[in-house]
């Protein structure tokens, strides 16, 4: 079972009886039976033909169209909401004491894994220059429970990223990898790059999950719900940043599986190339479905489902 990526360009999909036929420029690549496929993303340049959509769809398999960053453009997933999960949503976005709960849990476990993440690294990089940033991210957390609002809040998870940004460069491997700062939209270099791509990713984790989960993608609680994404999914992402995206990134960049000429650069914007992607893709794949003993033997994307499972319990308390 595994994701199927159609990104570079000339590549198609199309359906010929129980099995999918992916092919490049007319030479084929392979045929995939439906059944060993639980998702599809599709880039800019590449085709899905109505036959292989109306099939995926079919079985329930969802589909994501992505731009050359990895940002969902568009998707078909399976929903499973009910009226009464929303109603729940909305009766605890609209009561402030239980929005406020929610927005806490979400940046205290936000915090305390980039706290997590930078003890990993203690012996590697040393005890002396990871421990004060991570005190300074217990300290900021310890002041959570004394807040009264999403303001309040908010600063105090930008602040946390401060910190755990400004020790990133201690991670990597500082020999073929340089980082100034935090750099979204655009990334300005290879590191940003790599980050925007794997968040990008991690959206899609997270909005099955959620799909899954039964919950409305637009009611968040943390992040604003200005209408302009959908806020739940940025609010649930915040579980997994650290935990599988920053550490699948430091482990591509440190253990040399992606290379500086995997990235292309403009006064503007440094960006991952064709063949780039393809070995993000596919470390991405491997790294997702290995089970990881601290997270109880489970693999990565079962980690997410569980966690988003979780909160959604949480929510109908």
């Amino acid at each position: 079972m595994g994701v199927l990526y159609l990104l570079s360009a000339g590549c198609s999909a199309r359906k010929a009886g129980p099995r999918i036929v992916v092919e490049k420029n007319s030479e084929v690549l392979g045929r995939l039976p439906v059944r060993l496929i639980d998702g599809v993303v599709v880039g800019h340049n590449a085709q899905l033909s109505t036959q292989t959509i109306f099939e995926l769809l079919e079985q329930h398999i969802p589909i994501f169209y992505i731009d050359g960053r990895g940002k969902i453009i568009g998707h078909f997933i399976n929903e499973k909401q009910s009226a009464a999960r929303l109603f729940r949503q909305l009766e605890i976005f609209r009561d402030p004491v239980r929005q406020l709960d929610t927005a806490r849990e979400v940046v205290a476990e936000k915090i305390d894994n980039q706290r997590d993440l930078l003890k990993r690294y203690e012996k590697t990089v040393g005890a002396e220059k990871l421990d004060k940033p991570a005190k300074k991210l217990k300290q900021t957390a310890d002041k959570l429970a004394a807040m009264k609002t999403l303001d309040e809040l908010r600063g105090a998870e930008g602040l946390a990223a401060k910190i755990y940004f400004a020790t990133f460069a201690d991670l990597l491997d500082q020999t073929r990898w340089k980082w100034k700062e935090r750099s979204q939209h655009p990334a300005r270099d290879p590191v940003n790059a790599l980050l925007n791509y794997g968040y990008a990713f991690l959206e899609r984790e997270v909005r099955i999950a959620t799909a899954l989960a039964g919950m409305d993608a637009r009611i968040g609680f943390f992040h604003a719900n200005d209408g302009r994404k959908d806020s739940l999914i940025f609010d649930l992402m915040d579980f997994f940043r650290q935990p599988v995206i920053d550490r699948f990134v430091l482990n591509l960049l440190n253990k040399r599986m992606i290379q500086p000429e995997h990235f292309t650069s403009t006064p503007e914007e440094c960006r991952l190339t064709d063949e780039g992607r393809l070995v993000f893709c596919n470390r991405y794949e491997e790294y997702m479905m290995k089970k990881y003993r601290e997270y109880g033997d489970k693999t990565s994307r079962e980690l997410i489902n569980e966690r988003v499972k979780k909160f959604s319990a949480y929510l109908n308390r």
